[in-house]
């Protein structure tokens, strides 16, 4: 996985306590129980870290980790190449 994934992982484990044990590519936001209100601090915290901004189609409960690693990859990449 790429260090966008790293952060998503390093914002799961410090800031919602979830152990590094039960964090993967495959897990849905919902299995790492976040609620809307979490889902809703976890897209601030990852815009705020990776400076692209979560959309919220992407960051649902039923969202896996690895598509929103994915998401998140293309709008860095999408930032890095306009002006």
């Amino acid at each position: 996985m790429t260090d966008t994934y790293d952060v998503i992982r390093s914002v799961l484990t410090t800031t919602f306590r979830i152990p590094d044990d039960e964090i993967s590519p495959g897990r849905t936001l919902e299995q790492l129980e976040l609620d809307s209100l979490a889902l809703a601090e976890f897209a601030l915290i990852l815009q705020e870290r990776l400076e692209v901004r979560v959309d919220e189609e992407h960051a649902t409960r039923a969202t896996t980790l690895a598509q929103v690693t994915e998401h998140l990859d293309t709008l860095r990449a999408q930032s890095v190449t306009t002006p």
